[in-house]
């Protein structure tokens, strides 16, 4: 039987398996689904035997967006924008790359939101693979203010320069009177670290934490488990519109399946089989 999975480091909170076996079912499909918790050193004889374990293709979590790129044998136009992939698809034993993260991230925004990017303030914390999907999907819609906050600044700012425009801009986690600055101002927060990630490595832990947010700031955090993360909690406590990382997940779920099977699953199968109710 061929194997589709998902590839990432820790895996237990992950919620694919669930979602990929509701689709496989619904479609009648001779595939199973499997989990691939693997460090970055144990990737290359993954890939290397893959195709011979009978795996076809799978998506890829945190913390190997990139770190997969130098396995692939070929890049889906999107992979080479963002620098970063989530899917992968063995074609006559050449591995491919694809990115659908920037589609489900764009498809979980709140209409509201989306149709008046270009006259919002939108911050983005992380600088990994996740926040390079977030910024494409921003830029493609037109946001016309985006901050990048990071730990490592060079980091941030390698995102930023990449689009050589001056609505991206970038600033260190640590210089707090910008981060004050951008956080007071911001419309739109997107959290695409970990941190607060339930088998993270910084469960209780909070960007926002002793930060002024505005009153009617709309916070997307793309951790999932728990859905009400610290960060949202702190969202919420400012009268503002909280989003988990749900339905960023099922949409590119939906994407990514699309392309190893030709399957257009629709959204209510996979997300009924998280029995979130």
């Amino acid at each position: 039987m061929n194997k589709i999975g998902i590839i990432g480091n820790p895996l237990s909170h992950t919620l694919s398996p669930n979602i990929h076996d509701s689709a496989i079912k619904h479609f009648g499909l001779d595939l199973s689904f499997e989990k691939w918790e693997l460090e970055k050193k144990e990737l290359k004889s993954f890939f290397l035997n893959a195709k011979k374990n009978n795996v076809v293709g799978g998506c890829i979590t945190v913390p190997h967006k990139e770190n997969v790129l130098e396995y692939f044998d070929l890049y889906d136009d999107s992979v080479k924008r963002i620098g970063a992939a989530n899917w992968f698809k063995i074609e006559n034993d050449r591995i491919r790359g694809f990115n659908t993260d920037y589609i489900g991230f764009e498809k979980s925004i709140p209409e509201n939101i989306l149709n008046n990017l270009s006259e919002i303030n939108c911050v983005v914390f992380g600088s990994g693979g996740s926040a390079k999907a977030v910024v494409e999907a921003l830029f493609l819609k037109n946001a016309q203010n985006i901050c990048i906050i990071n730990r490592t600044f060079s980091k941030a700012e390698e995102i930023s320069n990449k689009y050589s425009n001056s609505r991206i801009s970038s600033q260190k986690l640590d210089s707090i009177d910008s981060v004050k600055n951008e956080l007071k101002t911001a419309d739109l927060i997107i959290n695409t670290t970990s941190v607060g990630m339930g088998s993270g490595p910084q469960p209780d832990g909070n960007l926002l934490k002793n930060y002024e947010l505005k009153n009617n700031v709309t916070g997307i955090d793309l951790v999932y488990s728990p859905k009400k993360t610290p960060f949202l909690k702190n969202i919420s406590e400012f009268g503002g519109q909280a989003i988990n990382g749900i339905d960023m997940l099922i949409y590119q779920a939906q994407a990514g399946f699309k392309i190893l099977t030709d399957n257009n699953c629709p959204f209510e199968i996979m997300k009924s089989a998280l029995k979130l109710d």
